[in-house]
């Protein structure tokens, strides 16, 4: 079980967090960002109209502040009365027009929070999609799970995180601004103010950093083995060996506790630590206002509460930075995953276009390498449209990653496969599968009916279609006498089917689709002589009557019987090639499944 690569989807230091509100296209970031501008504008005005308002109620040492003066001014120019209902319709307009933007732009982030959780799942399985099958072969299951589960949720978090600090950094040099009219000196108090609490709480977030980071990596690597653990449970509790897998869990879960305890001890106290200084600050503040600028009494009221103000929104942007550190692994495992796949993108178009399949496939000289192994080494072979080859070899001859060259999964290292004289690298490989029906020996049935696991979901496909297939897998016998017939559910990977009865429906989804090329990866291996020899006659009969060429990777006898020719590759040799094709090879069948009749079938 290959754990999650602690370089590959880890966060990096020093990538820029800014790149996380790119999520979402600019217009709509800025029309968020807008609106909370606009919305701090607003309070900073309406706490500000604090001024004249103390100084038309009898504190003339107000007015001649310039920030007081400033808005009695504009009152002037738009001859509204110096009239505390007036000031006070403006402080109370002031945080009503706040409070709807605020609300206007929350709107907008939730709908691009939900945006960017949705955005990021679906290009990564578009991505995932489009990858070439190499890439699939090198990475663990466990790997995607994780990324379009909880870590797609915290890019999400993440993002969030990040355009509500950056609309607090904002608002807070609004504040500031306002301050500098009021009194330069409560500017740069409040400047100093903020960067004493960033600076003293800075350690907090570099500990949010570095154990979100630890809680990622080690969430990716447990979800993986447990993909897999899962996937292979059943020999596993059939060895009573599973309790090894519990120890590795264990160790797991013991480092993500010790994390997250410490990633929430270093959050509340962020947020515990702030009041406190907050507190001195404001008190020191006032000290300096009174004694040192001697200012007056309501001037400092006013500023007082704009110093608060201020410093209270950077602690609410450092308490946010916080979370866009513990979330922003999440986004990056997911952002690169998604460059990673991208960058394997496999190549589908060829000079050609459409495929076809009249005439034959041929093999010129093939040789394949995995790594430093050789895996086959210049095969050289044709098969017609409407013949049946049957390939045989020992186990790691090379069997099936022919056939993964012939379908365009891998790339061969030297020479050419010729699809009716044409390249495969020169045809749409898409269009080329599209021919073909495929039965791999390790099968693969989704939870759902034994119709959709047959169409795969596809609404071109009737129910005739469906029974079709069924009856030409040689499940229908079976199918037909179930409750719900085809509608009834298969469970997790077909479990509530035989591993019989498992093939014959992954091979009916091979069929349902007419192909022109049927490729069987050691399909009949779990059935008894009898279903496979039935099996193997309606194949060939379709065969027959179709022109369907058949491709059949198998040692067993009814294959060897049917097939016209029989390959044998030895070591990435092909060693034998002999003809054994015969004009009564269904008769032949009809023998050998009367034959294994007698003798009882057994369950497949």
């Amino acid at each position: 079980m290959p754990a999650t690569s602690p370089g590959r989807a880890a966060v990096i230091v020093g990538r820029p967090i800014w790149q996380i509100a790119a999520a979402i296209p600019l217009r709509r970031n800025l029309l968020v960002l807008t609106c909370l501008v606009f919305a701090g504008v607003a309070e900073g005005i309406g706490i500000a109209t604090l001024l004249p308002l103390i100084a038309v109620l009898g504190d003339t040492g107000s007015k001649s502040n310039h920030l007081s003066q400033l808005i009695l001014s504009v009152l002037d120019r738009l001859h509204i009365p110096h009239q505390p209902i007036a000031l006070l319709s403006i402080i109370g307009g002031g945080l009503l027009l706040k409070a709807v933007l605020s609300l206007v732009a929350l709107r907008q982030v939730g709908r691009a929070v939900a945006d960017v959780g949705a955005n990021m799942r679906l290009g990564l399985i578009d991505a995932l999609l489009k990858a070439q099958w190499g890439f699939f072969v090198r990475q663990p299951v466990g790997r995607f799970s994780s990324a379009l589960g909880e870590e797609a949720s915290r890019a999400a978090e993440a993002y969030n995180a990040v355009t509500y600090m950056l609309a607090l950094i904002v608002q807070a040099i609004i504040y500031i601004l306002i301050a500098a009219i009021a009194a330069w000196q409560l500017a740069l108090l409040s400047a100093l103010v903020s960067f004493v609490m960033i600076g003293s709480l800075n350690r907090l977030l570099l500990v949010s950093k570095r154990n979100g980071k630890i809680q990622g990596e080690r969430l990716r690597t447990m979800l993986s083995r447990l993909t897999d653990v899962l996937v292979g449970i059943k020999p596993m509790k059939a060895m009573a060996r599973q309790a090894r897998f519990n120890v590795l869990f264990l160790e797991d879960l013991k480092v993500i506790k010790n994390a997250a305890r410490r990633a929430v001890f270093s959050h509340h106290t962020n947020r515990t630590l702030q009041e406190p200084i907050l507190a001195l600050c404001l008190t020191l503040g006032i000290f300096m206002a009174l004694e040192v600028f001697h200012l007056q009494v309501g001037e400092v009221m006013v500023m007082s509460l704009l110093l608060a103000k201020t410093v209270s929104i950077v602690g609410k942007a450092q308490q946010e930075l916080q979370n866009v550190y513990a979330a922003e692994g999440g986004y990056w495992a997911v952002h690169d995953t998604i460059v990673e796949a991208q960058a394997h993108v496999e190549a589908v178009g060829g000079a050609q276009g459409v495929p076809t399949f009249e005439r034959d496939v041929q093999f010129k000289n093939i040789s394949f390498d995995f790594g430093d192994r050789r895996i086959l080494s210049e095969v050289s072979f044709d098969f017609k449209a409407g013949e049946i080859v049957a390939l045989t070899g020992t186990s790691g001859a090379g069997k099936t990653t022919l056939v993964d060259l012939l379908l365009g999964l891998h790339l061969p290292k030297s020479g050419d496969i010729l699809i009716d004289g044409v390249s495969l690298s020169e045809i749409d490989v898409t269009r080329w599968r599209a021919l073909t029906g495929y039965v791999p020996q390790e099968l693969m049935l989704f939870h759902d009916s034994i119709a959709t696991n047959v169409t795969l979901g596809e609404d071109r496909f009737s129910r005739e279609d469906v029974e079709y297939a069924l009856q030409a897998s040689g499940a229908w016998t079976f199918v037909s006498e179930l409750p719900q017939g085809m509608d009834t559910i298969v469970g997790e990977r077909g479990t509530l089917l035989s591993g019989g009865q498992r093939q014959r429906i992954a091979m009916a989804r091979a069929l349902v689709h007419r192909p022109r090329l049927l490729i069987l990866d050691e399909a009949t291996s779990a059935l008894d002589p009898v279903t496979e020899a039935l099996i193997v006659r309606n194949v060939c009969a379709l065969a027959r009557d179709r022109g369907i060429a058949v491709l059949s990777i198998s040692h067993h006898r009814a294959w060897i019987t049917a097939a016209d020719r029989v390959l044998q590759l030895d070591r990435g040799h092909l060693t034998i090639e002999r003809n054994e094709a015969s004009p009564t090879v269904v008769s032949l069948l009809d023998r050998q499944v009367k034959h294994d009749s007698s003798e009882g079938p057994r369950r497949g």
